[in-house]
């Protein structure tokens, strides 16, 4: 590691520690331009900052939380190891290691992921450490909707290398609410390539907005959606336009993206999903097919992003089946 880059590392925990004569905001910004110069240089940097900041009781901040993200297999696991060790002797570094959980649960002992709030929801399932296969929808031209953060636009789960043809997501849908009489926003049209075992030649995917709680949608044989009843609140929802259509395409999700936290995540995570198992906001919520017991397939999750918006900011979650031709669109929200 070079001179500037021990003074760079010196300063940024300097910045966090400070009382304020700049405001802190404006500190942490330093402190992002700082780290931001070094998210694709490899690992070396982001570890030896993580270190210096936990050393200094500097750690509980985003900026260090959404470092881990980018630390390469040997770097994640040295850090595992050494967190392990901050652990025992006192030092809460609850939030970092529950990030690592998330990435790489095969350094951990059950005993140790069953104490993590956010790897909860997996411990549910009847193999938490192998969960299902899934792609990520990647968008082109990177992250949609560009904040100030680095580490949203750099986050590797929106640069995953993609496969097969391009998809259409936002824009108008054909059919309208029967509950508010808008027309419906277009996510996405699927064929049998995407989803195994359609048996539809295609499936076309569009919600209201301002549904609020589960609704169904019955599909004709060409996979066209008609709204069933959908819940819509009392309280007035700001007016939404349809979201821009973008151009998106399938990624396989790596092994270590597979088990992704809504709230771990901080919105800079890319949780446009299709297939695998949900990111939940407020915790599982499998539907079942109406007037039967038989629990609907998870299908694909959308965030409040590009243009999309689901109640006060969260996900919304589709679920499919095949044998009734129906979807569920279940969202969840802060």
């Amino acid at each position: 590691m070079t001179d500037l880059e021990i003074l760079e590392i010196e300063t940024v925990v300097r910045l966090l520690s400070e009382t304020p004569r700049l405001t802190f905001q404006a500190r942490y910004e330093d402190c992002t331009a700082i780290t931001a110069r070094h998210l694709k240089d490899g690992s070396e940097f982001l570890f030896a900052l993580i270190k210096a900041a936990i050393e200094s009781g500097v750690h509980q901040t985003t900026l260090i939380e959404d470092a881990v993200s980018f630390l390469d297999e040997a770097h994640l696991h040295r850090l595992a190891f050494f967190l392990q060790g901050e652990m025992k002797r006192g030092t809460d570094v609850e939030d970092l290691l529950s990030h690592i959980m998330l990435q790489a649960p095969e350094l951990f002992p059950d005993s140790a992921l069953a104490t993590s709030y956010d790897f909860a929801d997996w411990q549910t399932h009847a193999d938490s450490r192998s969960p299902p296969a899934c792609h990520h929808l990647v968008f082109e031209g990177g992250a949609p909707d560009d904040p100030s953060f680095p580490t949203r636009v750099n986050h590797p789960t929106w640069h995953l290398p993609t496969v097969g043809q391009p998809f259409t997501i936002g824009g108008e849908g054909a059919s309208q609410c029967p509950a508010c009489g808008g027309r419906l926003v277009h996510l996405i049209t699927l064929d049998d390539f995407s989803v195994p075992n359609l048996s539809l030649p295609s499936l076309r995917i569009e919600t209201c907005q301002g549904s609020l709680q589960a609704t169904y949608y019955a599909h004709d044989a060409e996979g066209r959606p008609t709204a069933i009843a959908p819940f819509h609140s009392d309280y007035e929802l700001p007016s939404e336009p349809a979201a821009h259509e973008r151009i998106v395409r399938l990624a396989p999700t790596p092994p270590r993206w597979l088990r992704q936290s809504w709230g771990a995540s901080n919105s800079r995570q890319n949780l446009f999903r299709l297939g695998g198992l949900p990111s939940w906001v407020q915790g599982p919520q499998f539907p079942l097919v109406p007037g039967t017991e038989r629990p609907m397939k998870f299908l694909l999750q959308f965030d409040s992003l590009a243009g999309f918006f689901w109640g006060s900011g969260g996900m919304l979650y589709v679920f499919w089946d095949d044998e009734s031709r129906m979807t569920c669109h279940v969202p969840q929200y802060t």
